[in-house]
């Protein structure tokens, strides 16, 4: 996957795979949300919150399960 990512969303990225099962997201910026929400790396997840979907997994990684 070689979508181009502000270095502000591939940080975000980073913390939001860091959050454990249970835990809260970190906020970010609006535009952050936004870049990684339409590159489908996160998903929305109510409260204003986003996760880290599999894509999100894999840009940072390449590989998911």
């Amino acid at each position: 996957m070689s979508k181009s990512l502000s270095p502000e969303a591939i940080e975000a990225l980073r913390r939001l795979n860091d959050v454990g099962v249970g835990q809260h997201a970190p906020k970010f910026a609006q535009s952050v949300k936004a870049e990684l929400l339409a590159s489908g790396l996160v998903a929305d997840a109510g409260d204003d919150e986003v996760e880290i979907t599999c894509n999100g997994r894999q840009y940072l990684s390449g590989d998911c399960d």
